[in-house]
């Protein structure tokens, strides 16, 4: 695994790890974080530059946020209008949410939630959240977010010799238990509402 990622590298330079970074965010939600720790242990073997993937991972996932926020700014509100009675999002249980919802600390520190970090700016877009104010939380959160996982891995990596093959096992345990925690989340509060 280590051979591909470092060719891809080799290949197309910081422009993956960027687009890595973007479909994150706009993506699926999926547990980037075994990618951060991934890329910190290969920085810490010195087939890439820390600084270079930090910069390019954190530009892709800020860029991630910014088109999630303008969608929903743009068509957020007018889709949830029409379809959010299916998913049952009401415009009151949509209000409620929102003014309950603290979205500054949501934006820095929802990051290190899947799920939450991909939902955001979608909520911060249909609230009207000022522009500058939500580019400075991002910028912010992201780089925390990155950084405290490319850390992890470069420091990890010093005293622990660390197979590739189980950071992707990890990552997938990682997403089946947020999946599966999420199910269960939504059938009781569907119970409830019954």
């Amino acid at each position: 695994m280590e051979s591909l990622v470092i060719d891809y590298l080799s290949k197309y330079g910081y422009l993956i790890l960027f687009l890595s970074g973007l479909f994150g965010i706009v993506g699926i939600p999926a547990p980037e974080e075994s990618l951060f720790f991934y890329i910190g242990i290969l920085a810490k073997n010195g087939s890439i530059s820390f600084a270079g993937a930090l910069a390019s991972l954190t530009a892709g996932a800020v860029t991630g946020m910014f088109i999630s926020y303008a969608l929903g700014r743009i068509i957020g509100q007018p889709l949830l209008d029409r379809y959010g009675k299916y998913l049952g999002v009401t415009k009151k249980r949509l209000k409620k949410t929102l003014m309950h919802w603290d979205l500054s600390r949501a934006l820095v520190a929802g990051f290190f939630v899947p799920g939450i970090r991909q939902f955001n700016p979608y909520f911060a877009g249909i609230a009207k959240f000022s522009v500058p104010g939500f580019m400075a939380l991002s910028v912010l959160g992201t780089f925390i977010w990155v950084l405290v996982y490319m850390s992890a891995g470069f420091l990890i990596s010093s005293y622990i010799k660390i197979k590739p093959e189980y950071l992707a096992i990890v990552g997938a345990i990682f997403f089946i238990v947020f999946i599966i925690h999420f199910l269960i989340k939504w059938r009781k509060s569907s119970h409830s509402r019954r």
